[in-house]
């Protein structure tokens, strides 16, 4: 006789093969769900909250519940604590979503599900991305990556830290946890970083990059990291720069504002298919001229914009001209912006690098 294939209960965690015949499966553990370790989700668990009635929770099968029934499940691989109503029909009063972050948790979950595997080029992006951060720094940390989207920065942290929880309000956590599956001491979990279900001040280390700018309130969403960060934690964040002065980018950039106003109103996979010319036009008429005032030491053509993609395979560029065309919200800031983020949270700035974006690493005093 033919064995049945495994079947899924309504969590989407893979349900054991081997139940005895005419009794329910048996979920897997939730370590084995969220393919990570005892210790990840020991760690997990000791800062996760319920995100309905904020009380603490345990584990039970493939997921988790607290003193009050609420239950958390894991989903293909993630923990979905995204406010959502809970399994035993109560509702989550405060799981409310304005149409503006609807819009951006589609915009986002359709690009890193379509654009949804490791690539070459995710070292190189690190490496740019984490140059400032002193990884010794952080090491033997809880981290958090805050809008981890495909997980492309949780896998080059995850070696440096103790546990890190990729998190994501949107569709990107179905690659995330893929992506991130053969990691161990990482962990995905599902919710908006705004309400991420989390004691104050669980992580000695929170990565940020990209998202903030995307929020329609960024300095909220900086609080509620801040908020998350315990005494003596580390904080890198990416977030879009403004530039000071006319120039090449200020007015590339203008002409990219103008763009995404039609763009934004376009179905997502209509632009996909447009950000191939678009990201050609581009790189014909930009990213090369660059790359040969590299090669031929002509400065005028080396202070050309996006140099960032002269050592980048194509797609990086189309990848990105649909990133920064599909997202309904943009905020862009010069220093003179953000400065008072952090003078005013006490945060104290150990790195500030406009580099095409503002890379910042800052700490929390100890005490």
């Amino acid at each position: 006789m033919t064995p049945e294939p495994p079947t899924r209960d309504t969590t989407g965690a893979r349900l054991r093969r081997d139940h005895p015949l005419g009794t329910s499966p048996m979920p897997l553990p939730l370590e084995d769900a969220l393919r990570a370790d005892e210790s990840t989700v020991g760690a997990l668990l000791t800062r996760l909250r319920c995100p309905i009635c904020a009380a603490a929770v345990v584990k039970e099968g493939a997921g988790v519940r607290c003193a009050g029934g609420h239950a958390v499940l894991v989903v293909d691989g993630y923990l979905d604590a995204s406010g959502g109503p809970a399994t035993d029909g109560a509702t989550a009063g405060a799981s409310t979503t304005s149409e503006a972050t609807a819009r951006t948790f589609a915009s986002f979950g359709y690009e890193w599900t379509t654009f949804s595997e490791s690539r070459e080029e995710d070292e190189h992006y690190a490496d740019h991305y984490l140059r400032d951060l002193d990884v010794g720094r952080i090491r033997g940390s809880v981290g958090l990556d805050a809008g981890c989207g495909r997980g492309r920065y949780t896998r080059f942290l995850a070696p440096h830290l103790d546990v890190v929880v990729a998190l994501d309000g949107s569709d990107a956590v179905v690659s995330a946890a893929r992506n991130l599956g053969d990691m161990p001491n990482a962990v995905v979990v599902r919710a908006d970083l705004r309400r991420a279900p989390f004691v104050d001040g669980s992580f000695g280390f929170i990565a940020s990059f990209g998202v903030l700018h995307h929020l329609e309130d960024p300095r909220a969403g900086f609080d509620r990291l801040l908020r998350l960060l315990a005494p003596g934690g580390v904080l890198s964040l990416y977030l879009y720069s403004r530039p000071g002065q006319a120039g090449a980018r200020g007015l590339g950039l203008a002409a990219a504002a103008a763009l995404r106003r039609l763009t934004v109103r376009l179905s997502h996979r209509t632009l996909r298919t447009l950000s191939t010319p678009v990201a050609a036009l581009l790189f014909g008429t930009v990213v090369a001229a660059g790359r040969m005032g590299d090669a031929l030491g002509v400065r005028r053509l080396s202070a050309l914009p996006m140099s960032t993609y002269r050592d980048k395979p194509f797609r990086s560029l189309v990848l990105d001209t649909f990133d920064r065309l599909s997202a309904p919200i943009e905020h862009r800031f010069t220093w003179a912006d953000l400065k008072p983020w952090f003078a005013e949270s006490g945060l104290v700035v150990d790195s500030v690098r406009d580099d095409s974006g503002w890379f910042i690493v800052a700490h929390r005093p100890a005490t």
